[in-house]
């Protein structure tokens, strides 16, 4: 029977360390705001997208469309919504989650794209949604230096 042991990182400095039982974790309170707005971001994104699942599966017209509208919102817009989640202060890690949210973004909406288009690769829907990415997170990117002026 071997022991649970469970990762945690030390996101001061950067490493992975391996702990046996009783082991306390880092709480995510304590987390650097630009790690914890992508965490919660990351859960939040991956629970609607299990409960759009379930909603399709119970015929759940309604539930499903407020989940698919909030998925849809939350792709467009995923460099914002870490900063928002991740209660960010700082200018320059309000730049990198715009950054990391316009790569996360792109991705998304490639997906988001091809689930709106009945499973299948719709190029102009593709584009549409690829440009409203870039639009939302480059505007955005245009208020954080405006700002940091």
């Amino acid at each position: 029977m071997s022991m649970p042991s469970t990762v945690f990182i030390d996101v001061q400095k950067k490493r992975s360390i391996l702990k046996g039982r009783g082991s306390r974790s880092i709480m995510l309170k304590s987390a650097p705001s630009l790690f914890r707005g992508i965490c919660i971001s990351a859960t939040l994104y991956a629970t609607l997208f299990f409960a759009h699942i379930v909603a399709a599966a119970q015929d759940w017209d309604s539930v499903f469309k407020v989940v698919a509208g909030l998925i849809t919102i939350m792709t467009f817009t995923v460099g914002p919504i870490i900063i928002a989640f991740g209660r960010i202060q700082s200018d320059g890690e309000k730049i990198q989650a715009n950054t990391v949210g316009y790569a996360v973004g792109l991705v998304l909406s490639i997906a988001l794209a091809w689930a709106y288009a009945d499973q299948s690769f719709d190029i102009r829907l593709t584009l549409a949604f690829l440009l409203i990415t870039a639009l939302l997170h480059s505007s955005h990117r245009k208020m954080l230096n405006q700002k940091r002026q």
